[in-house]
């Protein structure tokens, strides 16, 4: 009796990991247009020292972005098997992966947002420097 109940406990578990994993992949969904936007507004401003600098971020981040992408597909095919009752074996690995995704997933969308300010911010100042001229 108790098996039978551990076994439920686990599959709950294990559905709201891939769940949550499957909220990731819509998160950098969203990053991927947020990026493209941000990629075409840079493209369109001049390009001045502190800018470069920001260009750069997203470079990064979209190197990043593309990785973890990848890494949490993968994931989410880890998972798959043991949702579907196939008694697979699995170990901790599973929790630690889950939590580097987590981590990272975090660290891309907030450097993405700092960058997202920084670019509006010097948007803004540039408009406010045209329109004084």
């Amino acid at each position: 009796m108790t098996t039978a109940f551990e076994d439920s406990e686990l599959n709950t578990e294990l559905q709201e990991l891939y769940l949550e994993a499957k909220q990731w992949i819509a998160d950098l969904d969203f990053l991927d247009s947020e990026l493209a936007f941000l990629n075409k507004l840079t493209g369109n401003m001049t390009v001045h020292a502190a800018q470069k600098h920001e260009v750069e971020k997203l470079n990064g981040i979209e190197k990043a972005y593309l990785g973890l992408k990848e890494e949490m597909h993968a994931y989410l095919h880890k998972l798959e098997p043991l949702i579907a009752q196939k008694k697979e074996n699995f170990n901790i690995d599973l929790i630690e992966t889950y939590t580097h995704l987590k981590w990272r997933l975090d660290e891309v969308l907030h450097s993405c947002q700092t960058v997202k300010n920084s670019v509006f911010d010097h948007s803004k100042h540039g408009l406010a420097d045209e329109n004084a001229s």
